[in-house]
């Protein structure tokens, strides 16, 4: 089989180890996913990949209701050298708009993904279990080998304090004077913060640019939403200057 043609077979994330003969275990919903949603059978075809070991094809050994055996029989795509990072930090917004958010983000190649509470914030909870499992939907949808870090909540304040200073966030900050982004140097790694719903603060703006480690830029003359800002920002991860 060529490559192209293993893209037909779903494709699965898990935690184990891959290898030749090997057999992932898969969680409840994936068995179900596999058994009653797709009715797949032994002899079935499935791929599999964990972020570390690649992308490897296997067969349906067995598959019951709790419990789901495989044997794995290639490797389909070896694992690529580590990616560099690009993280969003965003205020988390409703649900259907959240969703989008994610699964764009995933898409367009985001690493890590860092929620922040601002004052502004309309949400100030997340369901992290809910965004991890739309992440790794979205990664096995998109054919990426790598699996995107979700973020504990935390404020704005503590996550510039503790920021890594190596890394430049390029803070978008609606009405300031700042250059757009389009003008703006990326260096490999690369970091992006957006504001939520009502924007920044003019205290959290001040706190933003107090930073030596932050870049502002501007998106445009159109005031932009979460989702939307987000997504402009990302179009430019693979920039560098």
């Amino acid at each position: 089989m060529t490559l192209t043609r293993f893209t037909k077979y779903p494709r699965l994330y898990v935690e184990q180890a891959l290898s030749q003969n090997a057999s992932p275990k898969l969680e409840t919903p994936q068995i179900h996913y596999l058994k009653n949603v797709l009715r797949m059978k032994e002899g079935s075809l499935v791929r599999f990949f964990n972020g570390s070991d690649g992308e490897w094809i296997g067969a349906v050994v067995s598959l019951g209701k709790k419990d789901a055996y495989f044997k794995l029989t290639e490797q389909t795509k070896p694992q690529p050298e580590p990616k560099n990072k690009a993280h969003l930090i965003f205020a988390p917004i409703k649900k259907q708009r959240m969703d989008f958010l994610v699964e764009k983000a995933v898409e367009l190649g985001v690493t890590d993904f860092h929620p922040i509470l601002t004052h502004h914030s309309e949400v100030r909870k997340v369901n992290a279990e809910r965004i991890a499992a739309q992440i790794t939907e979205a990664a096995e949808q998109c054919e990426r080998l790598d699996m995107p870090q979700l973020h504990k909540l935390e404020t704005l304040e503590k996550l510039l304090a503790a920021w890594d200073s190596k890394t430049k966030i390029t803070a978008c900050l609606e009405y300031y004077d700042a250059p757009h982004i389009s003008e703006i140097t990326f260096d490999n790694d690369k970091a992006f913060i957006i504001g939520p719903a009502g924007g920044f603060e003019d205290a959290e703006k001040e706190t933003i640019t107090s930073y030596d480690f932050v870049q502002p830029a501007d998106l445009g003359e159109t005031l932009l939403r979460a989702e939307t800002a987000a997504l402009k920002c990302l179009s430019f991860i693979d920039r560098r200057s």
